[in-house]
């Protein structure tokens, strides 16, 4: 046996060991669960969306902030700015801050190119907030992961290729009139957290570049926080649109499961993949998740007195999510509950015991899985693998069917547990992640390793396939970000967003944007 078939041969016996458990917690229950297939858990987000909520969210008072997409539609139909100078103050930021390797690609003259087409054409000036006008003019980003026609994707790795035709995900921005500013760098494969990439290089975080953004939607995050552009898209499969939110200051909505199409987003784990936007307000991530979903906002009640919130129950989860922090990573997500509370919001302390299980069993479906998308390039070319990403992929090989059953007939208890929950309860808060970013190479405050670190808290939401959209919160001591998610039922996802428009519109999500140019 080769060494490294016997490195693989011995993670996945760890894995199988921690099965172990899965398998007891399984023989314990009265009626053995089946495997719990990605199908079902799109099916539960759209009879989610299409069941009235048990308590309705308001529409928060709505007024954007500078260097937002509802502000910059705005001052475009007003005529105060045009295309070309959003565009233009869009890629100054994103020259200056270079060093911080948020784009693999600019398009510089091609996006300049669009914006002088549309600056001054009728249908620049005037134009409504929704349907084709919802991005018309606006700059935004994609990690290069989600194929552009006529532009290559790389996907972080050694193995590029030339993209025919757009992702839905693109072409549905696109339509709605936005301007492709550029392709974000990103962790190879999006199988990683750090944001490193050993072939394009790392991508730093602007609020001190020696620190890691996360990952693995590292350069789409960081160039949300610097201003170069007014949004971007990400993936996430166990965590890579809110960790990267959380460390750099932003929000990041991973949608219910299927909400947003996967199709020509180069795979990880299909059953994990979640396409979703990363953005600087509340009421920009509910305007690209419309456009991104293609489902309406839906009408919302009407708010009514000081307690806007009365009837909403907040769950937390202290037995899981709340565990191993730092005290200042614990006070933003008791702020965020705090803040809804004075809405008018109801605090419950909820225990999900069965989340214990989603960490082995989402690891085993995301191995296998990558394994499989990438078995072709494992077999081939393995030396233009990364180490790391290669050690993954290997372990992969190795799992067996029942491994794979096991950890499915696990999501089911873990989802089953989330749906009996939000039956009484409308939202959770927890922590995005337990400490703030550390510096490359360098273990979280919590002195844990930084891949099961930052995953610990936000991938249960990838396993279950919920709505979790991570907020700004707070500052560790250093004045790093913390971010806090907020966590809805299958479908749910625009209620969560409400929520979070709240918290903004209150002040409980403070944001500081960083400076792009290189330190002195």
């Amino acid at each position: 046996m080769s060494e490294r078939l016997a490195a693989a041969e011995e993670r996945a016996g760890a894995l199988r060991k921690e099965l172990e458990e899965v398998g007891r917690a399984l023989a314990r229950l009265p009626d053995p669960p089946e495997p719990l297939t990605a199908g079902e858990l799109a099916a539960r987000a759209r009879s989610g969306r299409s069941r009235r909520a048990s308590t309705p969210i308001p529409a928060a008072p709505a007024d954007p902030a500078p260097g937002t997409i509802a502000a910059a539609r705005a001052d475009l139909a007003a005529g105060r700015r045009s295309a070309v100078d959003l565009v233009e103050e869009a890629l100054d930021r994103a020259r200056a801050g270079r060093h911080l390797g948020a784009f693999l690609k600019l398009r510089e003259e091609e996006a300049l190119a669009e914006a002088r087409r549309l600056t001054g054409s009728p249908e620049a000036k005037g134009q409504g907030e929704s349907g084709g006008a919802a991005l018309l003019g606006v700059p935004l980003s994609v990690k290069d992961i989600v194929e552009v026609a006529g532009m290559t994707t790389t996907s972080g790795s050694r193995f590029p290729h030339e993209a025919a035709r757009s992702a839905p995900a693109w072409r549905r921005l696109s339509e709605a009139g936005a301007i492709l500013l550029g392709k974000n760098n990103l962790q190879e494969f999006a199988f990683g957290v750090s944001g490193d990439n050993p072939t394009f290089g790392r991508t730093r975080n602007p609020h001190d570049p020696a620190r890691i953004p996360g990952g693995s939607s590292s350069g789409s995050a960081v160039a949300v926080a610097t201003g170069m552009g007014y949004g971007s898209v990400g993936t996430d499969t166990g965590g890579s649109i809110r960790i990267p939110a959380s460390l750099n200051g932003v929000l990041g909505l991973k949608p219910s499961y299927g909400a947003v199409s996967r199709a020509g987003v180069t795979p990880l784990s299909w059953s994990l993949d979640h396409v979703g936007p990363i953005a600087r307000s509340a009421g920009d991530i509910g305007r690209l998740f419309e456009v991104l979903s293609g489902w309406p906002t839906g009408p919302a009640p009407r708010a009514t007195g000081p307690r806007p919130l009365a009837g909403v129950r907040v769950g937390v989860p202290l037995d899981f999510f709340y565990t191993d922090l730092i005290r200042e990573a614990r006070e933003a997500a008791d702020g965020i509950v705090a803040a809804l509370v004075r809405l008018g919001a109801e605090c419950v302390e909820v225990r999900i015991p069965e989340v214990e299980l989603s960490g082995v069993c989402r690891n085993v479906l995301a191995f296998a899985e990558a394994a499989v998308v990438h078995r072709e390039r494992l077999a081939a070319r393995p030396e233009d693998i990364s180490e790391d990403v290669r050690r993954l992929l290997e372990v992969g090989t190795v799992l067996s069917a029942a491994d794979l059953l096991a950890a499915l007939r696990g999501r089911r208890v873990v989802a089953d547990a989330f749906e009996r929950l939000f039956e009484d309860v409308d939202v959770l808060v927890a922590p995005s992640a337990p400490a703030g970013a550390p510096r490359a190479g360098e273990p979280l405050a919590t002195a844990e390793d930084i891949r099961p670190g930052l995953i610990r808290l936000v991938g249960p939401f990838n396993f279950a396939g919920l709505p979790a959209l991570s907020v700004p919160a707070g500052f560790d001591a250093l004045g790093m970000p913390l971010g806090a998610q907020l966590v809805g039922a299958p479908g749910r996802d625009f209620s969560v967003i409400r929520l979070a428009a709240w918290l903004e519109a209150g002040g409980a999500t403070p944001m500081r944007q960083p400076p792009v140019e290189p330190p002195r």
